[in-house]
């Protein structure tokens, strides 16, 4: 059997689900899921939910872009952009060496030839 918890919610006289929500509210996670909340009481995911639900519920046709929910999910998009980035230069292949230039080897397809004296 599992052990009970004491805290200062258990002799509130409230659900088991508000003593959830309020643990969860005390250690900074989401109310709904547990996941680390970004603000308030929320993760991100369950902040865009919670507003699409309220637009729906009150029938709203404008997006206010300056609420919590639009400023965060910009700042992650912005974080896996460039995340992305990373991955694509990392991935890139390395230039050549000047010895392996000067050495006659082939060239890797791909990589473009210097500017110079074009014919045509």
């Amino acid at each position: 059997m599992r052990k009970r918890i004491d805290d200062e919610f258990t002799k509130l006289c409230v659900s088991r689900q508000r003593k959830y929500q309020l643990r969860m509210k005390r250690d900074r996670c989401c109310t709904e899921c547990g996941e680390p909340a970004v603000q308030g009481s929320r993760c991100l995911k369950h902040l865009v939910k919670a507003r699409e639900r309220q637009r729906k519920k009150r029938g709203l046709k404008r997006r206010y872009h300056g609420t919590l929910s639009y400023r965060l999910e910009a700042v992650v998009r912005q974080k896996k952009k460039t995340a992305a980035r990373r991955v694509e230069i990392a991935q890139k292949p390395a230039l050549r060496p000047a010895s392996a230039r000067l050495a006659g080897l082939p060239r890797r397809p791909g990589v473009h030839k210097p500017p110079g004296r074009n014919k045509g």
